[in-house]
C-alpha cells in the first residue's frame, strides 16, 4: 500500500528525538561533574575554620524490618553537605556546626518517609526510616505527586492487594478494586484462556460500529514508562507488581493528552527492597473444573417427545413414523451419550515466578523470570507465557540516578481442536457418538432413514483430524532513564524506550471435516497464515521544580517537558484452499491460492507533545492545579495535525481548618476537589485521515503494476476530544478506620470520528469525518471500614460501586443502521439513535400471547396492537448498563492467618435472554433444546401463557420485548486463605519469609435471569495452591 505522510510532523519528530538523546547525554556528563563539585564542596566545608568546632555524627540507617538501607542519604539541611550509607547501612558525617544554633540532619531514601533530627554535638544516631504509604502519592508515568495536592480522580492499588483478591487473574483483581472499571462481559468466550477481555473505565467514549474497532475504548496502559497492549497486561506476572495507579479524569490523564480519554493504567514493577541478596519464588498450581450448572437440556426421551408434539412425525394414516420408531428404539436401548462433558477435562495449570534482587551503596538490581502454563477446560487448548525482565539502577551520590530496564515476553497459544462448545450443547441426546466398531460417526441426519434430511456434523469426529489453530506473540523492550537532582528543589528526568514486537497466527481446517463432505476438491480445507511486526521508539524529558513556601504547608511545584513517539507496524496474510489429505497441511500442498499472493499493510504513525503542569498549595488547606499540553499526530488531517489539551482543578482540605479540628476531632480527612479539562483519543487506524491505495497485480498499466483508492482521505479531519468534569470527595474518620471516596463525573466527547457514506462515483464507499457527540455521566464510590484493628486481629470491609449512563447526542446517517452485536450474534442488533444510549436494547414492544389465537400481540410506536412484526417499529425496551455495579471485599486476619473473600454485584441492568428465545420458544428441532420448552406453552384457545405453542416459531430476526428481563446478580468470584509464618519459625530453614495458602475462584453465580453461560466456551471453577518462600 502507498499512503501520504506528514513530512512536517516527521521533521518535528526527528528534531525532538535528537533533542531528547542529546539531553540524556548531557544529564550523564553534567551529573558526574556536579557530583564531583559536590564532593569538593563537602571537603571544603569539613576543613572549616578554627572558630567553629567540627562535629561527627555516626550511626546506622535501617528500614521497618531493621534491614540496612545502603545508599540512604544524610544531608545537612540548607547545605550541600552530606553522605550516603554503606552496604551495611552505616554512615559517618563530619561537618562544621553552625554558630549559635543546632543543625538539622535530613535522612532520606527512595520509597521511605524522610526524617529530620537536631544535632549540636558529636554523637551516634541510629535511624529507622518507615516505608512510604502507596496511598500518599500518585504515579502518573511522568512524575510522582502527593495526593494531598492532587485534584484528579485516581485509584492506587498495591501488588499485595491484587494478590489478595486473586493470585491467578490480574484483570479480575484490578476491576474488583477499582471503582468505575469493568471487564466487558463476553458470554461466548467464557473461561477461554486465549480470550483477552476488554476493559472500560467510566464507560465508552467512542461508538463501536464493527469488530475491528473493538479496542478503541480500552484505556492506555503504561508499564514502567513504556506503553504496552492489553494482552501484555493480561499475561503480566502479578507477583512482580509493586503498584497500579488508575487515572480517570482530565486532571489525572492530561499529560497523556491525545491518549488519555479512556483513562490510563500506570503499572510499576517491584524494585530491590533490601541490601542483602534476596531470592523469592512464587508457585501457584491450579485445577479447573467445568461449570455446566447453567445448562438445562432435554434428555433423549424428552427431546423425542418435543419433536413429536411439534408434529415432526405426524402421518396421514396415523401410523407410527419409521424415523420416530428408529429413535425410540435407540432410547430404549439406553443410548444417552454425555455430549456436554465429551470435549471437557479437569486441567492442571501452573505459574512460576522467580526474582533475584540486591541493593548496594550505589548499585541496585532486580531480575525476574516467570513462566505460566495454562490449560483450559476444553481438551487440547493451551496458553503458555514466558517473561524475563532485568533492571539495574546506579546512584551517583544523591545527584544522579541512571536506570536500565530490559524485558522480554513470549506467548504461545493453541486453540482447542474440539471447536466451539455450542456444537456439543446442541447435539441431539439420542445420537450415539460412535458406531458399532467404536469409531466416531462423521455426521447425523435428522431422519436416519433419509439422506435428504437435515445433516449435523459430529464435532468429536472433527476433533480427531489434523486441524489446528495456534498463535505466537513476542515482545522485547529496552528502556534507559535517568534522574538528575540539580538542586534540592530542581530535578530533571528523562527516558528513552525501544519496543519490538512479532506475531504469527496459523489456522488449518482439515479437508476431511464433515462440512466439506459435498464440496469440490478445490474447496476442501483451508490454511490461513498471518504475520506481523512492529517497532515503537519513544522518549520523554521532564523538568521538575518544587519549593516549600513556609512552615504551614504552603508549596509550589511546576513540571514541564516533552515526549515523542514513532511507531511502525507491518502485517501480511495468506490464504490457501483445496487440500487432498488430512495430514498434508503444509501450504505447498494446497491446490488453489485465492488471493494469488500475500496481502499486507505497512503503517507508520508519529506523535509529539509538549506540556506544562503547575500545582500550588496554601497552608495545606487550599490547592489548585493546572496543565496545558499541545500534541501532534500523523493520524489526523494535515490541516489539523496539532491540537491543544488542558486541565485545571482545585481542592479544599477542610480537615485542616481550625473549626473542623476544634469541633470534629474524629475527622481525619475531609477533602473536596473539582477538575475540568480536555483529553483526546488516538486509538484509531494509522491512516484514517489519509487516502489509501490498494496495489494489486490485477491492476495492470503500461508502466507496470497499478493501484485503486481503497479509502478516501480527509485533510480536515480533526481530533476527537473529550471534555471531562469531575467532582470528588475524600473522607476518613476515627483514626482512619472508616474511609469514603466519591466522584461524580460528566464526560462529553466532541468531534467524534465516524464514517459517512459516499456516492459510488467517488470510488470508495465511505470517508471518516468529525460528526458525532456522546456524553457519559456517572459516579464512582468506595467505602472501607476497619471494623477490628488490634495486635492480633484485623477485619476490614471494602465496598466499591459505580454507575454510568450515556447519551448519543449526534451521529452520522451511516451509523443509524442495524449493527451486529460484536460479542453475541444471537442478541438484538445494535441501533444507534440520537438521544438514546449505545447500550439500549431495541425490540418491538409486546402485549404477550393472545389467549384466543396463540399469536404474539405486538405494539406499534403509536400504541396500536398488531400481529405483524415490523422492525421499523422497534423502540428501546431496556438498557444493559446496570443501575449499580461494583464489588465487596472482605478480609479477616488473625496473627499469621488471613482470609479474603471477593464478591461482585450487578443491580438493575436489562438482559435480552437469547436462551429463552432460541432454546425455549423459537426452537430449532434439529438440535437439543432447554427443558423449559415444555412449560408455559399455548395449547388451546383460552390459555394465558408466556410462550407460543410448540411448533410455532418466529423469525430469528424478530426481537420481542418478552425476552428482556431485569438482571440482578451476585457473584462470589474468589476466596483466598493464606498463612505467613513467623520469622522465628523459618530462620533455621534459611528463609526470611514464607507464605502458603490456597484459593477458590468462580465459586457461586446467583442471578435473577436464567441463561446459558459460556455458550462457545464453558466457564469453570478453580482451586489453586500458593507457595511463596523468600530466601
Amino acid at each position: 500500500m502507498l499512503m501520504e505522510s506528514d513530512k512536517s510532523l516527521r521533521a518535528v519528530g526527528h528534531l525532538v528525538k535528537s533533542l531528547i538523546l542529546s539531553l540524556c547525554m548531557l544529564l550523564s556528563v553534567v551529573g558526574f561533574a556536579d557530583s564531583a563539585f559536590a564532593q569538593s564542596n563537602q571537603g571544603k566545608a569539613v576543613s572549616g575554620t578554627p572558630n567553629n568546632p567540627r562535629i561527627t555524627i555516626k550511626g546506622r540507617i535501617t528500614d521497618d524490618h531493621d534491614e540496612p538501607l545502603p545508599g540512604a542519604n544524610v544531608l545537612v539541611k540548607g547545605t550541600s553537605i552530606g553522605t550516603s550509607a554503606d552496604a551495611d547501612g552505616n554512615y559517618s558525617l563530619t561537618f562544621q556546626r553552625s554558630p549559635g544554633k543546632s543543625d538539622i540532619l535530613i535522612y532520606s531514601f527512595i520509597g521511605t518517609e524522610s526524617k529530620e533530627f537536631n544535632v549540636s554535638t558529636s554523637t551516634r544516631l541510629n535511624v529507622q526510616l518507615k516505608t512510604s504509604s502507596l496511598d500518599a502519592v500518585v504515579v502518573n508515568g511522568f512524575y510522582t505527586q502527593t495526593k494531598e495536592t492532587f485534584t484528579g480522580a485516581a485509584t492506587t492499588i498495591s501488588g499485595d492487594q491484587l494478590v489478595a483478591v486473586s493470585s491467578t487473574n490480574l484483570m479480575q483483581s484490578l476491576a474488583a478494586l477499582t471503582p468505575g472499571m469493568v471487564l466487558v462481559e463476553n458470554n461466548n468466550a467464557g473461561s477461554n484462556p486465549n480470550a483477552v477481555p476488554s476493559i472500560l473505565i467510566r464507560g465508552s467514549n467512542t461508538l463501536i460500529s464493527n469488530e475491528s474497532e473493538e479496542g478503541v475504548n480500552n484505556p492506555l496502559i503504561v508499564l514502567d514508562g513504556v506503553e504496552i497492549s492489553i494482552q501484555e497486561l493480561y499475561d503480566l506476572d502479578m507477583f512482580d507488581i509493586e503498584r497500579i495507579d488508575v487515572l480517570k479524569d482530565a486532571s489525572a490523564t492530561i499529560l497523556y493528552g491525545e491518549k488519555g480519554a479512556n483513562g490510563v493504567i500506570v503499572v510499576e514493577r517491584k524494585r530491590s527492597e533490601e541490601g542483602k541478596l534476596r531470592l523469592s519464588y512464587n508457585f501457584v498450581p491450579r485445577f479447573s473444573v467445568p461449570d455446566l450448572s447453567s445448562f438445562n437440556l432435554c434428555s433423549p426421551a424428552e427431546k423425542l417427545e418435543i419433536e413429536r408434539l411439534a408434529g415432526k412425525y405426524d402421518t396421514a394414516d396415523g401410523s407410527m413414523d419409521e424415523a420416530y420408531d428408529y429413535k425410540l428404539q435407540l432410547i430404549r436401548k439406553g443410548v444417552n451419550p454425555d455430549w456436554l462433558h465429551a470435549p471437557l477435562r479437569v486441567p492442571f495449570s501452573h505459574n512460576h515466578s522467580l526474582a533475584l534482587s540486591s541493593r548496594g551503596e550505589k548499585l541496585e538490581f532486580r531480575a525476574n523470570a516467570n513462566f505460566g502454563d495454562t490449560y483450559g477446560v476444553m481438551k487440547g487448548d493451551n496458553r503458555r507465557n514466558l517473561g524475563l525482565n532485568f533492571s539495574i539502577n546506579y546512584h551517583l551520590r544523591n545527584k544522579l540516578t541512571l536506570s536500565y530496564k530490559n524485558s522480554f515476553s513470549l506467548n504461545r497459544s493453541v486453540d482447542s481442536p474440539y471447536g466451539s462448545y455450542s456444537q456439543y450443547s446442541r447435539m441431539n441426546p439420542y445420537n450415539p457418538m460412535t458406531d458399532e466398531d467404536g469409531n466416531y460417526i462423521k455426521s447425523y441426519y435428522f431422519n436416519p432413514l433419509s439422506t435428504s434430511s437435515y445433516k449435523t456434523a459430529n464435532p468429536l469426529y472433527d476433533a480427531t483430524l489434523s486441524s489446528f489453530g495456534k498463535s505466537q506473540n513476542q515482545s522485547w523492550t529496552n528502556s534507559l532513564s535517568g534522574r538528575w537532582n540539580v538542586t534540592k528543589e530542581l530535578y530533571v528526568t528523562g527516558q528513552a524506550n525501544l519496543n519490538l514486537t512479532w506475531n504469527r497466527s496459523d489456522n488449518y481446517d482439515s479437508p476431511d471435516r464433515a462440512k466439506y463432505q459435498n464440496n469440490a476438491l478445490n474447496d476442501k480445507g483451508q490454511y490461513s497464515l498471518s504475520t506481523g511486526t512492529g517497532v515503537t521508539t519513544d522518549g520523554k524529558i521532564v523538568v521538575n521544580y518544587g519549593k516549600s513556601l513556609d512552615s504551614k504547608g504552603s508549596m509550589f511545584r511546576v513540571s514541564a517537558g516533552s515526549n515523542i513517539q514513532y511507531s511502525r507496524k507491518q502485517s501480511a496474510s495468506f490464504l490457501a484452499k483445496g487440500f487432498i489429505k488430512d495430514e498434508l497441511s503444509d501450504l505447498s500442498f494446497a491446490l488453489t491460492y485465492p488471493t494469488g499472493h500475500p496481502s499486507g499493510t505497512d503503517r507508520v504513525a508519529t506523535s509529539v507533545g509538549f506540556f506544562v503542569n503547575a500545582n500550588f498549595s496554601l497552608w495545606n488547606r487550599y490547592f489548585v492545579d493546572g496543565s496545558y499540553r499541545t500534541s501532534g499526530s500523523s493520524k489526523f488531517g494535515s490541516n489539523n495535525s496539532f491540537a491543544p489539551f488542558w486541565a485545571m482543578g482545585a481542592g479544599w482540605h477542610l480537615h485542616n481548618e481550625k473549626f473542623i479540628k476544634d469541633n470534629l476531632p474524629w475527622v481525619n480527612t475531609l477533602t473536596f476537589r473539582y477538575s475540568l479539562g480536555y483529553t483526546g483519543s488516538v486509538s484509531f487506524d494509522y491512516y484514517q485521515a489519509r487516502t489509501v491505495y490498494q496495489y494489486d497485480s490485477k491492476y495492470q498499466y503500461v508502466s507496470g503494476i497499478g493501484a485503486l483508492p481503497k479509502q478516501m482521505g480527509n485533510p480536515d479531519l480533526k481530533w476527537q476530544r473529550t471534555l471531562n468534569n469531575n467532582f470528588g470527595l475524600t473522607a476518613a474518620f476515627l483514626d482512619n478506620r472508616f474511609n469514603l471516596s466519591f466522584d461524580f463525573y460528566s464526560n462529553t466527547t466532541y468531534d467524534m470520528l465516524m464514517s459517512v457514506n459516499l456516492p459510488p462515483s467517488v470510488g470508495t464507499s465511505s470517508m471518516n469525518v468529525n460528526f458525532g457527540q456522546l456524553n457519559n455521566k456517572g459516579l464512582d464510590l468506595s467505602l472501607s471500614a476497619q471494623i477490628i484493628r488490634n495486635k492480633d486481629w484485623f477485619w476490614s470491609l471494602t465496598l466499591t460501586g459505580g454507575h454510568v449512563m450515556d447519551q448519543i447526542r449526534k451521529i452520522s446517517e451511516g451509523l443509524k443502521n442495524d449493527i451486529d452485536n460484536p460479542y453475541d450474534s444471537s442478541k438484538p442488533k445494535i441501533l444507534f439513535v440520537e438521544g438514546g444510549s449505545q447500550y439500549d436494547i431495541y425490540a418491538m414492544r409486546s402485549a404477550g400471547i393472545d389467549p384466543a389465537t396463540g399469536k404474539e400481540i405486538f405494539i406499534k410506536k403509536n400504541g396500536e396492537y398488531t400481529f405483524q412484526y415490523d422492525q421499523n417499529e422497534r423502540v428501546a425496551v431496556g438498557n444493559t448498563n446496570p443501575i449499580l455495579q461494583g464489588s465487596l471485599m472482605n478480609t479477616l486476619r488473625y496473627k499469621g492467618f488471613s482470609i479474603s473473600v471477593a464478591t461482585s454485584y450487578t443491580f438493575g441492568s436489562d438482559y435480552y435472554n437469547s436462551t429463552l428465545k432460541n432454546k425455549v420458544e423459537n426452537i430449532d428441532l434439529n438440535y437439543n433444546v432447554d427443558r423449559r420448552v415444555f412449560t408455559d406453552r399455548w395449547k388451546e384457545p383460552g390459555d394465558h401463557t408466556r410462550f407460543l405453542g410448540i411448533g410455532t416459531s418466529s423469525s430469528s430476526y424478530q426481537y420481542s420485548e418478552r425476552f428482556v428481563e431485569r438482571r440482578n446478580e451476585l457473584y462470589i468470584s474468589s476466596i483466598q486463605v493464606m498463612y505467613d509464618f513467623a520469622p522465628k519459625a523459618i530462620t533455621r530453614l534459611g528463609l526470611r519469609k514464607l507464605a502458603v495458602g490456597f484459593g477458590l475462584s468462580d465459586i457461586a453465580h446467583i442471578s435473577s435471569v436464567k441463561f446459558e453461560r459460556g455458550t462457545e466456551y464453558p466457564y469453570c471453577r478453580g482451586i489453586n495452591l500458593i507457595f511463596r518462600p523468600t530466601f
